[in-house]
């Protein structure tokens, strides 16, 4: 994979799998169709007509600023940091979700590390659609949550956080708290699906106060729990990730902290 800092533009780059979906056939073998949203999502091989950027590329200001520039495009004269929040949610939606899936699901450790996979993202748009790894990984059951999620949380989203904040001039806790969102949702989810206890598993990544290699979580407390329209328990962000103020793009609904941006 090449390392420069420029959008790179493929047509059918092979890592070398001898099936680029061999990840969507192991999870549909163990899962069926309960997690099709993630089919397609964790490829092996760059497919056709989209750009592809290193992971990693992402931290460089330039390259992230012309990614924005095009995504802004779609939102008019929109809030510029309402517009990278949107972008950091379509990016770790997929990231966490499919991770988190793959490990819960499967005990498979996969490689997301930002230097070795690749984000796909739309040519026009620049949204961010899915990601092309190094390799299916293996499965680890030997190891816990925190370290078979290790290559995603702290080598992956913890530095790009940090660039992002600083390059798209929003808060780190605003980007950590679409993280936590959407990882939260995925693991109660899971435990919806298959079983309670891989819920509390990954509970222990989103909520608890620090990990264990000491690092404080920074996504510890960003979700909360909240009565719903309806007088029930629901989980609700602390902060607001501001994509009500996009033209044409509707609230969060019941999770969101802000009575303006639960329409």
């Amino acid at each position: 994979m090449q390392t420069s800092s420029q959008i790179i533009t493929r047509s059918a780059a092979s890592f070398g799998a001898a099936d680029p979906f061999l990840l969507d056939h192991l999870l549909k073998e163990k899962t069926g169709e309960k997690y099709a949203y993630c089919h397609g999502k964790f490829l092996l091989e760059c497919p056709e007509g989209v750009e592809l950027v290193r992971c990693a590329d992402l931290r460089d200001p330039g390259l992230f600023d012309r990614i924005i520039d095009r995504f802004a495009a779609r939102h008019g004269n929109a809030d510029r940091r309402a517009v990278v929040s949107m972008w950091t949610m379509y990016y770790f939606s997929t990231l966490v979700i499919g991770a988190a899936v793959y490990w819960l699901e499967l005990r498979r450790k996969l490689p997301l590390e930002p230097d070795g996979m690749a984000v796909c993202l739309d040519p026009l748009t620049g949204e961010p659609q899915k990601f092309v790894l190094p390799s299916a990984g293996e499965v680890a059951e030997q190891l816990d949550i925190h370290s078979g999620l290790s290559s995603l949380v702290t080598g992956h989203i913890l530095p790009l956080v940090h660039a992002i904040a600083v390059n798209g001039s929003v808060s780190p806790r605003l980007i950590w708290s679409n993280v936590a969102a959407y990882l939260a949702w995925i693991v109660e989810e899971i435990g919806r699906l298959t079983d309670q206890s891989l819920a509390e598993e990954g509970r222990g990544l989103v909520h608890s106060a620090n990990w264990p290699n000491g690092l404080r979580n920074p996504m510890a407390g960003l979700m909360q729990p909240g009565p719903d329209d309806h007088g029930d328990g629901a989980c609700r962000r602390r902060i607001c990730c501001l994509r009500y103020t996009l033209p044409g793009v509707p609230g969060c609904g019941i999770v969101c902290p802000l009575p303006g941006g639960r329409a």
